[in-house]
């Protein structure tokens, strides 16, 4: 099994070395500036992404909770949970017409009390 790489480097004189000796020292001599460089880029925008995040939790903190239809229209694009979703909008649904059946219940109630009332005096 011969490889044919190391044929190629046989037949290299010193004139083919030069340019990948420059190559290989110029990265060994500029590496340490460019990951200088590289790390004050990154604290640079983990800053800008830190300060990004603050603000927008300053601004949800002080934001009114969205309404339903932006929710809605928020969720579209999502699949997960939507059966969940309808599921619990139904059962709030349900919930405030027994709550409205209740107080009509009441009033009518108190209603008939107040009929009652004139009639027996």
């Amino acid at each position: 099994m011969h490889i044919a790489i190391f044929d190629r480097l046989k037949d290299y004189t010193l004139k083919d070395y030069y340019p990948l000796f420059i190559i290989v020292t110029g990265y060994m001599l500029f590496r340490p500036y460019l990951m200088k460089l590289g790390g004050e880029l990154q604290k640079r925008e983990h800053r800008k992404a830190s300060q990004e995040s603050a603000i927008a939790a300053a601004k949800a903190a002080v934001e009114p909770p969205k309404s339903d239809e932006q929710f809605i229209t928020e969720t579209e694009s999502r699949s997960w949970g939507r059966n969940a979703r309808r599921r619990q909008k139904e059962r709030i649904k349900e919930i405030e017409k027994s709550f409205a059946r209740k107080k009509e219940m009441e009033t009518e109630y108190e209603s008939d009390k107040e009929i009652e009332e004139f009639l027996t005096e």
